[in-house]
């Protein structure tokens, strides 16, 4: 079992932990603040005792690091791992900016305006599929500035466990209800900056591809 570090403090960017299992490429360690691909977002990358880890996943209670090649180190040694902060700072951003323009989504196209699966969010952009036939674009441009609005007011962003479920954790503000979320997330919503809302590639029938990005990303 790995204790996630990513859950006690979402903002570490370092630690030492001990090597646990090594399986060619993959290191399994009994700590980390890499966060696995799960819940729509991308596992985080960065290096173990300088190597690359260029992806991260889960297996069980098992946080599995693959790296860009077999390592020098082995089992039972201390190693230094460090994640590719400014990749995983972009994550969170659009990970809140992602569930504030759900809501905002719902309040101007409707209430069956509902995403239809689950998500993937990089440092790129998140992108949701919502079940609706259509998208229009005046909407989609209120939706943008509504976000937007919402973003400036600085609202405290809360993350924690179910109480009668600490396996699950949610993500609220005090304007919306919480909404049940495993990912990383900011504090704050100053912290988002301004975002842009577009309509993606449609990705089927019945349903529209909604994408944020933020605004000081290239």
């Amino acid at each position: 079992m790995t204790r996630k570090l990513f859950y006690e403090d979402v903002y570490m960017k370092e630690f030492d932990a001990k090597v646990i299992e090594i399986n060619g490429n993959q290191v399994v360690l009994d700590q980390t603040c890499f966060y696995p691909q799960g819940g729509g977002q991308v596992g985080d990358t960065g290096e173990i005792n300088g190597i690359k880890v260029v992806n991260t996943i889960k297996e069980g209670d098992k946080v599995i690091h693959i790296l860009e090649r077999e390592p020098n180190f082995k089992v039972g040694d201390i190693v230094h791992g460090k994640i590719d902060w400014e990749r995983r700072y972009k994550i969170m951003r659009l990970h809140s900016a992602a569930h504030i323009v759900y809501y905002v989504m719902q309040a101007i196209f409707g209430p069956d305006c509902k995403v239809a699966s689950p998500g993937i969010v990089d440092d790129k952009k998140d992108r949701n599929d919502y079940l609706i036939e259509e998208i229009d674009t005046e909407k989609l441009k209120a939706v943008e500035e509504k976000a937007n609005q919402i973003i400036a007011k600085n609202y405290e962003i809360e993350r924690a466990r179910e109480p009668d479920n600490p396996d699950i954790w949610y993500w609220k503000i005090e304007i919306f209800p919480k909404m049940h979320c495993l990912g990383t997330h900011v504090k704050n919503t100053s912290e988002i900056g301004q975002i842009r809302v577009d309509k993606g590639k449609k990705p089927g029938k019945g349903k529209q591809r909604i994408e944020v990005s933020l605004l000081d990303t290239t």
